[in-house]
């Protein structure tokens, strides 16, 4: 992959290595820090080194010209911003679509760009866009009706107006996501401003590892963290009788029960709650819980990984498949995870090509 700012943007970090150097170095990076668990060899999993994210989040820049370019963090200092003529690593309907919004930026009515601070986009598998404006200024109809007028102008575009405290949809702020996992497209409903995994690639390769380790499993299954659905849906529809999922945010566990109706599973539970109380739920022998046979959890926390609560909760099931995007924390929450268990898989997932970041998968079996 070639890009102009390479060296100065912040993001791809490992800009100066050709891309299977930087696969080897992480995954060897990988093997060393899970190396005292004396873990299986290591499954990598790589998808395309360009055009893979289905996210970016760019800051606007105002040349003295006139023009409008993009900005990313500059490398060695997050504080300030480089401004870019485009970006290779977010997908192509993204990618396409950044230059056409900056020449209604620079050349449409002056109010779009007025105050304008960021833009995010995010893009489905069939190129369908939401892209929200970021503005330090008060929305105001005349604003409202230039953005109706893009919305028009580009009907695969969804469009977002934000301003601290207020928010205005264009007029919806979701889309409906599809993958394919084992020969069977799943959908999901994606929405602005919330959590999704952000390369299609390698999403797929992720829920059809998931998939395959948990081949054989008796039980039923109990997820932490599970967003949107992204691996229970098709956990439930392919390999478990019935499960049992949990997510603290209201809007992804809405997006679940949209897509568990989307794809016509009905053998799932999702609660919005945190792992606190289902926890305590668990421990008490709730109710809610008497008609499941809870042996093998998933988890895909956050970069902090297991608080030590969580952890003790994880630590009682036999079966652990653990999805990590920082394996520091995932090295620290083995600690305790392996003294009655033995790591029987274990993934790479390149999710982030040119970046240093790692997201790794361990399937974890209690010792007979």
């Amino acid at each position: 992959m070639k890009c102009d700012a390479f060296g100065k943007c912040g993001s791809c970090q490992l800009y100066q290595l050709p891309y299977p150097t930087q696969v080897q170095l992480k995954k060897e990076e990988l093997e060393n820090l899970l190396k005292p668990f004396n873990p299986p060899p290591v499954e990598v999993f790589t998808g395309p080194e360009s055009y893979y994210r289905g996210r970016g989040e760019f800051r606007i820049w105002r040349m003295e010209d006139g023009r409008v370019l993009y900005g990313m963090r500059k490398r060695g200092d997050g504080r300030k911003v480089v401004p870019i003529e485009e970006c290779h690593i977010v997908d192509r309907a993204i990618f396409d679509f950044m230059p056409l919004l900056r020449r209604e930026l620079e050349e449409g009515n002056p109010i779009l760009k007025e105050k304008l601070y960021e833009v995010d986009f995010l893009s489905n598998s069939r190129g369908e866009l939401i892209v929200t404006l970021i503005y330090h200024k008060k929305i105001e109809e005349e604003l409202a009706e230039e953005v109706r007028k893009l919305r028009q102008k580009y009907p695969k575009v969804h469009f977002v107006i934000r301003k601290k405290g207020r928010k205005v949809v264009f007029d919806q702020n979701w889309l409906i996501e599809e993958l394919e996992v084992e020969g069977e497209k799943f959908y999901y409903k994606i929405v602005e401003n919330s959590f999704t995994q952000p390369n299609r690639s390698i999403n797929q390769k992720m829920i059809g590892w998931a998939l395959d380790v948990t081949q054989g499993l008796s039980g039923d299954l109990v997820e932490l963290y599970c967003g949107n659905g992204n691996f229970t849906l098709p956990l439930a529809k392919k390999r478990f009788q019935k499960v049992i999922a949990t997510e603290i945010n209201k809007e992804s566990i809405e997006g679940a029960l949209y897509g568990a109706e989307l794809n016509g599973i009905k053998n799932v539970t999702f609660l919005a709650m945190g792992v606190a109380q289902f926890a305590q739920l668990y421990q008490e022998k709730s109710p809610l819980l008497q008609n499941y046979r809870l042996e093998t959890i998933l988890v895909d926390p956050p970069r902090a990984g297991l608080d030590p609560k969580t952890r003790e909760f994880v630590d009682k099931f036999d079966n652990i498949i653990y999805i990590s995007c920082n394996p520091s924390t995932l090295r620290r929450d083995l600690e305790q995870l392996t003294r009655t268990r033995k790591i029987v898989r274990f993934a790479f997932f390149d999710q982030f090509p040119y970046t240093p970041h790692i997201e790794a998968g361990v399937f974890l079996q209690r010792s007979q």
